[in-house]
């Protein structure tokens, strides 16, 4: 049902299956996305903490949980729970993105650069990590190698007006 849009609706069987095994880490997982989708992020950290609790290597939950602590502006928190992540799933690719964008914020390029360049080693075709690797090297005043990540999306995405946008 969520993944129709039915986020509501969703919810209230997540919740059900939780009365029901309250235990169920994918439960919590799923429920804490919907919240989440929602805007309730304070509920969905709890419900991603409950999934950890339960499943304590439960990759996908790290990452998410991270993503809402980001959202919160709790970036070293969020950072920890990227590199958790990693530590357990080390080509998990989705954590190396949200890593780096992290790092970008508390203003560790260097570090955000390695993370978007080791997610790109993984999944090479990423335009997002590309977009967002273009961007780490503008800060850096790395231009010509920003550009090469711009230009090598523009291959794939020709009319990509925010792209034409970063490289001028």
């Amino acid at each position: 049902l969520n993944e129709l849009g039915r986020t509501k609706e969703a919810i209230n069987h997540y919740l059900q299956a939780l009365r029901i095994k309250p235990d169920h880490e994918e439960a919590h997982y799923n429920l804490g996305n919907a919240l989440s989708e929602q805007g309730h992020v304070k509920e969905a950290l709890n419900h991603y903490l409950q999934a950890l609790k339960i499943k304590p290597d439960y990759v996908d939950a790290h990452n998410n949980l991270g993503l809402a602590l980001k959202q919160q502006g709790r970036l070293d928190q969020a950072a920890e729970h990227f590199s958790q992540a990693l530590r357990i799933d080390p080509n998990y690719f989705k954590a190396h993105n949200n890593l780096g964008i992290t790092f970008a914020k508390l203003g560790c390029l260097d570090k955000a650069i390695y993370h978007f360049s080791k997610a790109l080693r993984i999944k090479p075709d990423l335009t997002l990590v590309h977009n967002n690797l273009g961007m780490a090297y503008v800060k850096q005043g790395r231009i010509d190698e920003a550009i090469e990540q711009y230009q090598y999306i523009l291959r794939d995405q020709p009319n990509n007006a925010p792209v034409y946008l970063n490289i001028g």
